[in-house]
């Protein structure tokens, strides 16, 4: 997902030819409610602007520390919390007998891993357009905390999507 800094807040973002449009489900002073098509009002805000008014636009994605290692997750939500584990993919056929990946299809494999058994959760900002020069940033969320994180995801990333 692509996000934007814009006076010191992070905001999901869209890009379009070379203009960037901020959204929110908060109204805010300068974003106007979108309405659809038949009229009606959607609970998102916008507002457009250019690379030039934002402090930084970066892509978000998260990784997952495990034995050493570093995976994607498939998805990254509440639902784990339920399951209590979380399903790491990767693209090295060496971790089918390293860390017991099982193949899902060709280059492509799989492990569903308790969440106790994680070392981090690793939010990485990469940096783009203008930006793309500047390095990519990394906040790790150790494993104490990592439960506590994910309950607040949503409302931190996901939910504005």
């Amino acid at each position: 997902m692509k996000y934007a800094i814009y006076n010191h807040k992070d905001y999901l973002l869209n890009i379009r030819n070379d203009r960037l449009r901020l959204r929110t489900h908060e109204p805010e002073k300068g974003f106007r409610e979108l309405v659809d098509q038949t009229g009606n009002k959607t609970n998102l805000f916008i507002k457009d602007v250019t690379k030039e008014e934002v402090d930084l636009v970066y892509e978000l994605k998260f990784v997952v520390a495990y034995k050493g290692n570093e995976f994607e997750p498939y998805t990254l939500g509440r639902h784990i919390l339920d399951e209590n584990e979380i399903s790491l993919f990767s693209m090295d056929s060496n971790d089918v007998d390293c860390n017991r990946f099982e193949k899902q299809e060709q280059f492509v494999f799989k492990k569903d891993v308790p969440l106790d058994d994680i070392e981090s959760i690793i939010e990485v900002k990469k940096p783009i357009l203008i930006f793309e020069e500047l390095p990519e940033s990394r906040k790790v969320i150790p494993r104490e905390e990592v439960r506590d994180y994910i309950m607040k995801l949503n409302s931190l990333y996901i939910e504005n999507s």
